[in-house]
């Protein structure tokens, strides 16, 4: 894993919750749990950098949950990063699979995959 990675991944998650109002403690929005986070070198003839890859979930209510993963989807390719040394060159959102948890309340999963390039 290139070094640093962690933070990298840490920097993304946050913009994902920035743009989805995604919360850890907070019971009346979407929870957000991230499930893996694997980075990996990477490098171009010009350029150095690393690939990250987050699974997350997001559980809550089934509407604010939709609402969130749209948000991320819509949003993040244009979300400006703040991440010390590094520029987020590429990033995509794959959906997953979705499943009841209980009533009106669903845990959808999603992955999302980075490229960052050393600054």
């Amino acid at each position: 894993m290139q070094h640093g990675g962690n933070h990298i991944a840490l920097a993304i998650v946050r913009g994902i919750s920035e743009l989805s109002s995604l919360a850890i403690a907070d019971r009346q929005k979407p929870t957000v749990v991230v499930e893996h986070v694997s980075s990996t070198d990477w490098a171009s003839a010009t350029f150095i950098g690393a690939t990250h890859e987050i699974a997350l979930q997001i559980v809550g209510n089934d509407d604010a949950v939709r609402a969130a993963l749209a948000a991320i989807s819509a949003g993040l390719p244009d979300h400006e990063f703040t991440i010390a040394g590094h520029i987020v060159a590429e990033i995509a959102v794959l959906p997953g699979c979705e499943a009841a948890v209980a009533d009106h309340m669903i845990s959808k999963s999603l992955t999302v995959n980075a490229l960052t390039i050393s600054d």
